[in-house]
């Protein structure tokens, strides 16, 4: 039996690169700029472990490394080649140096996979590309990239320049030059959706000009040959690093409380005999999943409570007015409905600062993103869908609380390290688990939701119609009998005029009401999201159908990662702009 997934931290991976040949006479300061930024880090996110992901080069990377040991920061050391391959390119004091680091209880070393060998390639073509993939990994890992750089556009594959700019996006394949770069002020604020470089320049022992500027600084790529530079840390980004913080936070304080519920465990939804023992990333993610689910759920069981709580008080508010206008005049009943006004404002200023409703929402986008990425994980494919460009092709990342959810995605993402030798072998036994797993899971589900959802609205139809042949009915007996119906008192002390209207308002309020509840909760845009989901799902299984795997299968199953991720985060953004304005109105 699999373990339930246990308290996890998502931590903020900072990515390591520098210069190996930094001058002696620098490396104080430059140590008291690292440490600069590794407690400024920590400062704005106080409950989310920091993560270091370094190469483990001379100069730079082991200076950082050591550094973020002392300062109890734990280390992931990607090795690019085996150890034992990898010493050639270390002096012995700086071997000793590495081998010492990476013998300390926060280090956490990681060989990544050898590229594939080609064909007549040289030893150190081979070598040379070994790098490249570093470089590969720290972009695609890395929240931040810290780079101890001279600010020159060396051409050098996978070099401290290269990896900056591939960073920043300013470096492509097809864009290679060696022009000079050029720092430029930010005209407005840097935006919150695109990638961050903290510069600390340094000279190099080698002979290159001194770098343009002296104090570290944040970088943001602008074209091919400019760069936007601020001295203090962009805002959007100190937000969030609060944002990831609280949902740390949130998660410690809710499950020491005993408040939060068990989250959900995909590894243990698995068939039996599913061979997973050879793969951690695929834990944890199942443990990201089961956090941010559980969150999820339990803000989302608090803002439809908050909303329901909003109809009753609507419908209080409503049947008191209706009341007096056609029962009782009584002045109780005015401050009964003024007492409910005024209640709901206050609860709406109170709960609104709590973040409830759109809490759940983030919380389940990124929860939904997770299960997406374990099952692709499970198949195989991961690596052909990049969850981080849908969220940018939604354009979720731009909408307030949302854009910190890369952090959480970009730790995620696995680095291509040494895998077992019968890993061919799982990986096929491990595909043919998704399609019961996931596939027909999610089918059987979205079935159900669907079918629920289309219920609950028939009667709702069934309920306007009623009401509309009700006030027909109502209005053509005041018509015909109005002025007896005026005089008549059944005993109450009111006129059977009165009560009809009083009985027609009472179901025009009701329906309005539960009208209202449905709006604020999105069941439209749930039932259409529901639907497409279904239609996602069902068509991947349709196409499996027959299938034995291979490279079918594979393209089957990446369509249904994009195209299941953008439904969620398209949901999510009809799902906010009920409670919030678009980014564009902001």
């Amino acid at each position: 039996m699999i373990e339930p997934p246990q308290p996890v931290n998502s931590p903020f991976f900072l990515g390591i690169t520098g210069h190996r040949d930094i001058p002696a006479d620098l490396v104080p300061g430059l140590r008291a700029a690292v440490a600069g930024l590794l407690r400024q880090l920590q400062e704005q996110a106080p409950e989310t472990e920091l993560r270091l992901m370094v190469g483990m080069a001379a100069g730079a990377d082991l200076l950082v490394a050591e550094l973020a040991l002392d300062a109890g920061v734990q280390v992931e050391a990607l090795l690019p080649m085996p150890l034992d391959e990898y010493q050639a390119d270390f002096r012995p004091d700086d071997l000793a140096r590495m081998q010492a680091l990476l013998a300390r209880p926060g280090a956490h070393v990681q060989q990544l996979a050898l590229p594939a060998p080609i064909a007549g390639e040289s030893p150190a073509a081979a070598r040379d590309r070994c790098y490249v993939k570093l470089s590969e990994t720290l972009i695609q890992r890395s929240s931040l990239l810290l780079a101890l750089w001279d600010g020159a556009p060396m051409l050098l594959a996978a070099g401290t320049a290269d990896t900056v700019l591939r960073y920043l996006g300013v470096r492509t394949d097809e864009n290679r030059s060696e022009a000079p770069l050029r720092f430029v002020a930010p005209a407005a604020e840097m935006d919150a959706a695109e990638r961050l470089v903290y510069w600390i320049p340094t000279a190099r022992q080698s002979l290159h000009p001194a770098p343009p500027r002296t104090e570290p600084c944040w970088l943001r790529g602008l074209s091919d040959d400019s760069i936007e530079l601020q001295a203090a840390m962009p805002a959007h980004f100190a937000t969030q690093l609060v944002m990831l913080d609280h949902y740390n936070r949130d998660y410690r304080q809710l499950r020491a409380a005993g408040t939060l519920g068990v989250g959900d465990s995909l590894l243990a939804g698995l068939p039996a005999g599913t061979p997973v023992d050879d793969d951690p990333v695929l834990a944890q993610i199942d443990g990201q999943y089961a956090k941010a689910d559980a969150l999820a759920i339990h803000y989302q069981r608090r803002s439809d409570r908050l909303f329901l709580l909003f109809g009753i008080m609507a419908f209080g508010m409503g049947l008191a007015y209706l009341s007096y206008e056609k029962l009782n005049d009584s002045r109780l009943l005015l401050f009964f409905y003024l007492v409910v006004l005024l209640g709901s404002l206050g609860l709406y200023g109170l709960f609104e600062r709590r973040r409830w409703f759109a809490k759940h929402l983030t919380y389940r986008a990124l929860a939904e993103t997770l299960r997406v990425k374990f099952y692709l994980r499970l198949a195989g494919v991961d690596q052909r869908v990049d969850a981080l460009e849908v969220l940018s092709l939604s354009g979720i990342d731009r909408f307030h609380g949302f854009s910190w959810i890369a952090f959480v995605l970009a730790g995620m993402q696995p680095a291509d390290t040494v895998r077992p030798a019968n890993h061919a072998v799982d990986a096929a036994a491990r595909s043919a688990c998704v399609q019961p797993a996931w596939i027909n899971s999610q089918h059987d589900y979205f079935g159900h939701r669907v079918a629920r959802l289309e219920r609950a609205s028939r009667r709702v139809h069934r309920l306007r119609k009623g009401l509309f042949v009700l006030i027909i009915v109502v209005i053509a007996t005041l018509f015909l009998f109005g002025q007896w119906l005026h005089h008549h008192d059944p005993g109450l002390g009111v006129p059977v005029h009165n009560l009809l209207t009083f009985c027609v308002g009472f179901f025009a309020v009701l329906l309005a009401v539960w009208e209202l509840h449905q709006t604020k909760m999105a069941t439209r845009e749930l039932l259409w999201q529901y639907r497409n989901q279904l239609t996602h799902f069902g068509r991947a299984r349709e196409r499996l159908v027959g299938s034995s795997g291979g490279p079918r299968r594979d393209a089957v199953l990446v369509e249904l990662g994009k195209d299941s991720l953008m439904e969620s985060y398209l949901w999510t953004i009809h799902r906010y702009h009920r409670e919030h304005e678009p980014p564009a109105a902001t």
